[in-house]
């Protein structure tokens, strides 16, 4: 059945995987030249070639609903009212066009583009990302001068989000008024230094499936050593929905293999996660935490700014605005303190709601995926579900999400290869064992 499924979705040629390794593989060089955004276009139009080509379209639930969000972006460019906005909802909607075709795409390419492939270069990803971070806490003061940022007219440059895109720092310097402290925030390689943050969060729990998966002592070490290695610039955010999250999906699977009797990896992930709070709690995270806080009332200005959203979009619900715009408050827009409130404002509250459909749909029916790397990929979709609701995503994040939903999906309806290395195979014969 296993093959006959997968013989379906490949068809007679067989889709390659590069398209989408491209990207991941080769990230850090796409950051460093700005040429990230476009890499994506160019992506986009060579998958959606060899989709036409191989004359197969995957239909699985909740492809109805990604589909129809991406027809009601594209509606929401009549609200478009500048063209400084207008650049950006090309921007925007082109990281949402090529995210979506690459969960199409791994869906459809199941015997080329494999879990065990994509968890890997996911966990590049994080590696990079652990990397970046510990250099924008040596060089802080640090901005990239991209080769695409420079051909850009005099005009984009002078704009602070152009700026954050095609000139990235490496760190956030904040000093609030009053505070005793300067805090360096890592950035890099992302815009901000949240962003930083939901990249861990989503990227974490896909390093773990790679140990799980990897027969490599090297590799194991490595990402072992890259946790402990990720604390200094994790502590330097200061980001606590970073670590809620994190907590969140450690306990998440935790559960989980407590109610399948998995006694070793719960002993050994509750041993690490015992450890690692502790270490996060000797070295000061809750007092900087608090410091940040009291200084910052980032809270009070995010209560403020999203009961504004609100009155805002109810004023058009439909169709939203198609792009953040100016708040009351200065120097911040609306629709940018979080995904959920970008969708609303942005794409109104239909947009919000064909998202949000095949978000959590998508969670919700891979909740029964039977294997343990399977299930710390699932932590992926019960974190995203919660960071959107306070922090934005990025193409990383946004591709992140889209590329482990596309896998837990095929896993669930049997498309995946059989893998005789992969240690979720003999949880998948059991379980199949088991139904009869």
């Amino acid at each position: 059945m296993r093959e006959k499924a997968i013989a379906h979705y490949d068809g007679q040629i067989g889709l390659p995987a590069w398209p989408v390794l491209a990207m991941l593989w080769g990230f850090p060089v796409w950051w460093i030249t700005g040429m990230t955004v476009i890499m994506a276009g160019i992506l986009t139009v060579v998958m959606v070639s060899y989709l036409v080509i191989g004359r197969t379209l995957p239909v699985l639930p909740g492809m109805a609903a990604l589909g129809a969000f991406l027809l009601w972006v594209i509606a929401c460019v009549t609200m478009i009212d500048s063209g400084e906005r207008l650049l950006g909802y090309f921007y925007r909607t082109t990281i949402l066009l090529f995210v979506a075709t690459a969960f199409v795409y791994t869906v459809r390419s199941a015997g080329q583009l494999t879990r065990r492939r994509i968890v890997s270069a996911l966990t590049f990803i994080w590696f990079f990302t652990i990397i970046a971070g510990v250099v924008a806490l040596i060089i802080p003061e640090v901005r990239l001068t991209t080769p695409v940022g420079m051909v850009l007219p005099d005009g984009l440059q002078s704009n602070s989000y152009v700026q954050d895109l095609f000139f990235p720092p490496m760190a956030e310097i904040q000093r609030p008024y009053g505070s005793p402290e300067i805090f360096i925030r890592p950035s890099a390689p992302f815009p901000y230094a949240n962003s930083w943050g939901v990249a861990v969060v989503l990227l974490s729990p896909v390093a773990v499936a790679g140990f799980l998966q990897s027969r490599s002592m090297a590799l194991r070490v490595a990402i072992l050593a890259a946790f402990v290695v990720m604390i200094p610039p994790a502590m330097a955010t200061g980001n606590r929905g970073m670590f809620g999250a994190l907590a969140l999906s450690g306990t998440y699977v935790v559960v989980r293999m407590v109610l399948r009797n998995r006694a070793a990896p719960v002993l050994s992930m509750g041993i690490l996660g015992l450890a690692g709070v502790g270490a996060l709690i000797a070295s000061g995270l809750l007092d900087r935490i608090a410091t940040r806080q009291e200084y910052g009332d980032s809270l009070g200005t995010r209560g403020t700014l999203y009961v504004e959203t609100i009155e805002r979009t109810l004023q058009s619900p439909l169709l939203g605005y198609g792009a953040p715009r100016p708040s009351l408050q200065p120097e911040i827009s609306l629709g940018t303190q979080g995904y959920v409130w970008m969708l609303m404002f942005s794409y109104g509250f239909v947009g919000l709601a064909l998202f949000l459909t095949f978000l959590w749909g998508t969670t919700l029916r891979t909740w029964r995926v039977p294997g343990d790397v399977d299930l710390v990929l699932h932590s992926v979709l019960i974190a995203a579900s919660v960071v959107i609701i306070v922090y934005g995503l990025d193409i990383m994040q946004l591709l992140t999400i889209m590329l482990v939903g596309a896998v837990l999906l095929r896993r669930r309806h049997g498309l995946e290869p059989f893998d005789p290395d992969d240690p979720d195979e003999l949880v998948d014969i059991g379980v199949a064992a088991a139904r009869g």
